[in-house]
């Protein structure tokens, strides 16, 4: 008798989760390895370079767990063809959903004036707070590197980190 008094309070109090869970996503960064840039001729002043970035299989499950993203910074690290980011005058790095259907904006994750490095780091925050789940959820993203100044007349190569941060929640009902 008191077995079928539990179950039907329990069935009387649907607005009460058995468990509530919500927890801080730490920093996330996806890594994209061996990015080529191209050389420009001389008096050319800028760099437009966009790839596809398609592992997201971290990220992505963290955004199908409807967790809440935001982007937060992305960093430009030189591995070869030049050695520190003195010519960059300013740069955008920026982000599309890889979905040809996809009606996502583009949007800019990394922007600065007078960005110029001595260093072959190029690190900044992001002042979007633009949600990034609905971008990690489209299974592929459009990255694009715009970087203005005098670029060197050679190739080079660079690893991309594009990081975000964010919460999720998780209730398990009666």
């Amino acid at each position: 008798m008191r077995t079928s008094y539990l179950l039907l309070g329990l069935v009387l109090l649907p607005a009460c989760p058995l468990l509530d869970v919500q927890a801080e996503v730490q920093e996330v960064c996806m890594t994209y390895r061996g990015v080529t840039i191209p050389g420009v001729p001389v008096g050319v002043g800028r760099i437009d370079q966009s790839f596809n970035f398609n592992d997201l299989q971290g990220a992505k499950a963290l955004a199908d767990a409807n967790a809440t993203l935001t982007f937060t910074r992305a960093e430009v690290r030189a591995t070869s063809g030049v050695s520190d980011f003195a010519f960059v005058q300013k740069a955008d790095l920026s982000i599309a959903s890889g979905d040809p259907n996809s009606t996502l904006p583009t949007l800019s994750i990394f922007d600065c004036t007078d960005c110029a490095s001595s260093t072959s780091t190029l690190d900044a925050g992001t002042a979007t707070t633009t949600p990034a789940q609905d971008y990690v959820k489209s299974g592929s993203l459009v990255v694009t590197i715009a970087l203005s100044g005098t670029p060197p007349a050679v190739a080079w190569t660079a690893d991309i980190d594009i990081c975000m941060t964010g919460n999720v929640s998780y209730q398990v009902g009666p």
